[in-house]
């Protein structure tokens, strides 16, 4: 039945992408190529929001690129609508619709990926959590600072939320059975969800620390790249992200803690560490490595060496040191996962050339630009907006940043906004969830741990508490960015 519905939703959905296309109702304020591309993107949208059975990203991937090297070509040659296609050549066309993959966000992504695997396959993930555990008090208060400190310590290793999932899940409902508690009850919901927030929220707060900073800095245009980097996005939004780490474990200590005292020793998890022995060769290899990696990456501008060279020289001695074997190359890392990254990074250029940004933009500028002056409302008003966004752009919102990217320019110009203080708004709805489709690391864990780990209900009740937890962020976050001269 599930399958039927998923199958219905792209059905429905490619059948409003070719409506698009070929009835053309935004004319003349959008070209037909836009109208082209739009369908297009639709129709691959379609198929990464609904995914009827298990469909890869490469499907949307394919039909995205293919179509749309087929559509700017034939509009240069043409073959179609004569319209305004400002390329002179075919290496400029590969260079639009391809340019994703030769962006600097792709190359530090896949050195990233690269850090969770081996952050997994040499075990030390593992050995940081379960130091972690055996350090704090066996109570729901010790579980939470555990999941706090892990989560800040796994993002300093990786920025792959995916692996840090698979690292801390698995610990969590193991916990869950030693408590001998109830598969989906309230205390597991507790232990399990605070492990899952731990693994995905804290990394937010600098460049390096999840996949948003790689993907962002590839959405930025060229003409304020230059300002999303380590050190003005450690500024910025490391505070905003603390603040919002610590609320939500707050208050999931204060609401969705169970009333009766967990029952396990922390002894248990000294006995779990032991079971791992002595730190192996190939774990200090991979901390010093990944340690270092941190340092070049928070002091780049002092050495000048730029975060993507930084990642690949770690992948290198990764290598070198044969922590990541010959065939891991290819298996080691979700390599459809970067590829749907390269697409998405692409979208905005795509849009560019095509209409659809010219088109799309004034629609949304003149109503954004109204409530710029007044800079609490207005990241109140468009974090709510993206929020509710969310419920149909799936994929981490990316779509919805492509488009309105290019605002950033002129809130910078006109209003005095920093593009990561907007950024901000991007990252709270990228790392939304209230249902379990919108976070594709919810239906993951979940299958990790067979299901046992929450229901429904506690997923909406997490997802409430981070949106709480955004919101008193960005009270506070105002004026902090006021201070430091970010805004006006």
């Amino acid at each position: 039945m599930l399958q039927d519905r998923k199958m219905l939703g792209l059905l429905l959905i490619s059948a409003l992408g070719i409506l698009i296309a070929m009835v053309q109702p935004f004319a003349p304020g959008l070209p037909p190529l836009g109208h082209y591309v739009m369908g297009t993107v639709l129709v691959g949208l379609g198929m990464w929001i609904f995914r009827p059975g298990m469909l890869p990203f490469m499907s949307g991937i394919s039909l995205i690129l293919g179509v749309t090297l087929a559509l700017f070509f034939a509009f240069k040659a043409g073959l179609v609508f004569p319209g305004k296609v400002p390329f002179k050549s075919p290496q400029q066309i590969y260079g639009v619709v391809m340019g994703g993959f030769t962006s600097s966000a792709v190359w530090t992504l896949i050195p990233a990926l690269f850090f969770g695997f081996v952050l997994q396959k040499t075990g030390l993930g593992k050995r940081v959590a379960y130091m972690v555990l055996k350090t704090f008090p066996a109570s729901w208060l010790g579980l939470a600072i555990s999941w706090l400190v892990i989560g800040v310590a796994l993002s300093c290793l990786t920025p792959s939320i995916t692996v840090r999932v698979a690292i801390v899940v698995p610990i969590a409902i193991g916990i869950v059975e030693a408590c001998k508690l109830e598969f989906r009850s309230k205390g597991s919901a507790y232990i399990c969800l605070l492990a899952w927030g731990m693994a995905v929220i804290p990394g937010t707060g600098w460049l390096t620390g999840s996949l948003f900073g790689p993907i962002m800095q590839g959405f930025f245009p060229p003409e304020i790249k230059a300002m999303c980097n380590f050190d003005d996005w450690f500024r910025i939004l490391a505070l905003p992200w603390f603040v919002i780490t610590i609320v939500y474990v707050v208050l999931a200590f204060l609401i969705a803690k169970p009333k009766e005292a967990i029952s396990f020793s922390a002894d248990m998890f000294k006995e779990e560490y032991k079971k791992l022995g002595s730190l192996s060769k190939d774990e200090l290899i991979t901390l010093i490595i990944l340690l270092a990696t941190l340092v070049m990456f928070s002091t780049e501008k002092i050495h000048g060496i730029p975060t993507p060279a930084t990642a690949l020289g770690a992948l290198f001695l990764l290598i070198i040191f044969r922590i990541i074997a010959g065939p891991e190359i290819s298996t080691g890392i979700n390599w459809d996962v970067v590829c749907f990254f390269g697409v998405a990074v692409a979208l905005p250029p795509i849009f560019g050339v095509s209409g659809i940004s010219a088109w799309f933009g004034p629609l949304i500028k003149g109503p954004i630009m109204s409530i710029a002056g007044a800079p609490l409302l207005f990241m109140l008003i468009i974090t709510a907006g993206l929020l509710l966004i969310r419920f149909v752009d799936v994929p981490w919102g990316f779509t919805t940043c492509a488009l309105t990217i290019m605002l950033l320019i002129p809130l910078f110009k006109d209003f005095g906004y920093h593009p990561l203080v907007v950024t901000m708004a991007y990252l709270i709805a990228g790392n939304f969830f209230l249902l379990a489709y919108q976070q594709p690391w919810i239906p993951m864990a979940e299958g990790m741990i067979q299901g046992r780990g929450w229901a429904p209900a506690h997923v909406a009740e997490f997802g409430l508490i981070y949106v709480a937890s955004a919101f008193i962020s960005l009270l506070v976050s105002v004026p902090y960015w006021k201070m430091i001269g970010v805004i006006r």
